[in-house]
Order: structure tokens, then C-alpha cells, then sequence
């Protein structure tokens, strides 16, 4: 995952990234979603995309739910501006999959 995104932006960006994943996944919520036989993908794409656990497979899941519900193409679409920004620093994929710093333990005394 982390060779995916190059980092995960904090602070505004950060948050700008959140709400678009609580936005996405209150699309998927909305009555007339999940119609037909679609439900079960509606609401797997949900509950990865709210906490941002694997980010690219919730969005394969999202496309399609949108896509199939009758929404506008740009709007079915919009998920795919997660897949390219990433999730950003308050998710569980930067939790997991992101950068760590290294720390050398200090030298033995003696």
C-alpha cells in the first residue's frame, strides 16, 4: 500500500481527504443506493471508506455502487479522486501501510 501513495498528507489536506471519504460513503448511503442487488456492495465500500481501510479495493467497491444507482457519471467518478490522492494521514492505511522512522537504539554504556 504504501508504494501506492507517495505520502499522507496531515493537517488541512488531511482533513480535506476525510471529509471527502464521508462524503463518498454518505453517497453510497442515500436512499435509492443500494437498489436492486447492490446493497451488499454499498455497504462494504462504506465501511471501508469511513475509516480508510484499504482505500483502492473501497474504491472498486464505490464506483460501481454509484455507477449502478443511477448517479451522474462525474458523480460516480468522484471516488476515483481517493484512489488518486491517497487517504490521507487520518485513516487506517496510513496507520498500517505508512512511513516510519527508524530509530537506532543508543550504544551500550561500558
Amino acid at each position: 500500500m504504501q508504494r501506492l501513495y507517495v505520502m499522507f498528507p496531515d493537517r488541512g489536506p488531511g482533513l480535506g481527504l476525510l471529509w471527502l471519504r464521508v462524503c463518498v460513503a454518505g453517497a453510497l448511503l442515500l436512499p435509492g443506493t443500494a437498489a436492486g442487488g447492490l446493497w451488499w456492495l454499498c455497504l462494504a465500500a462504506t465501511g471501508l471508506l469511513l475509516p480508510g481501510l484499504l482505500t483502492p479495493l473501497a474504491v472498486a467497491l464505490a464506483v460501481p455502487g454509484l455507477y449502478w444507482q443511477g448517479a451522474a457519471l462525474p458523480w460516480s467518478l468522484l471516488p476515483l479522486a481517493l484512489l488518486l490522492l491517497g487517504p490521507g494521514a487520518y485513516s487506517l492505511d496510513a496507520r498500517l501501510f505508512g512511513r516510519r522512522r527508524l530509530r537506532r537504539p543508543p550504544p551500550p554504556i561500558g
